[in-house]
């Protein structure tokens, strides 16, 4: 009966530690973007890590955070202020009170509020891409119907009534006159 157990203690250490070693292994995204899995550290790129030995990604601390913790370094206080640099107004005393019982943000936070605003970031040069390719699109439309409309195309608007109207020499030349300032003014 103790052999048994000994050995059903045994094959669990062993199952333990062989999940360990399945997963001590660094994974982090080069200079290329591609995934890379090492035994080894990245060096230089330890922005870009994704999982580290003994952290999964959810988890991450920047590498030198992680070693300050693991070596159980000392953090220095910060200096004491001096009365000199003490604030004068209540405004001012309330805010610095604010900001002295407000914890540090843990890393974290740290990496979320700066994901967040890389992800603002790609949304407004997206949006901005976008907005810049439609307008590149009317502008082309623009261009074109003016060509037309130098060109001598027979060319309609719609009335009042919905029903339409053909331009004639006058009305073409005014509209080219109007479509040429719409050009100058939003697409020059």
């Amino acid at each position: 009966m103790k052999r048994s157990s000994v050995l059903c203690l045994l094959a669990a250490a062993v199952a333990t530690t062989a999940s360990v070693h399945v997963h001590a292994y660094w994974q982090w995204r080069d200079a290329n973007g591609r995934m890379v899995y090492s035994d080894v550290p990245p060096s230089g790129a330890a922005a870009r890590v994704l999982r580290a030995p003994g952290r999964l990604a959810g988890e991450y601390q920047p590498v030198a955070a992680a070693n300050a913790e693991s070596a159980n370094a000392p953090v220095a206080a910060p200096a004491p202020a001096r009365a000199a640099d003490k604030p004068t107004d209540k405004a001012a005393d309330k805010a610095a009170g604010k900001a002295k019982d407000a914890p540090p943000p843990t890393a974290e936070e740290a990496f979320q509020k700066r994901r967040e605003s890389r992800l603002k970031a790609a949304a407004e040069e997206a949006r901005k891409e976008t907005e810049a390719a439609d307008r590149e699109a009317r502008c082309a439309q623009l261009r074109n119907y003016a060509t037309g409309l130098q060109q001598g195309m027979r060319a309609a608007v719609a009335g009042p009534d919905g029903s339409l109207q053909h331009l004639n020499s006058e009305q073409r030349q005014a509209e080219l006159v109007r479509t040429s300032a719409s050009l100058d003014k939003n697409c020059g």
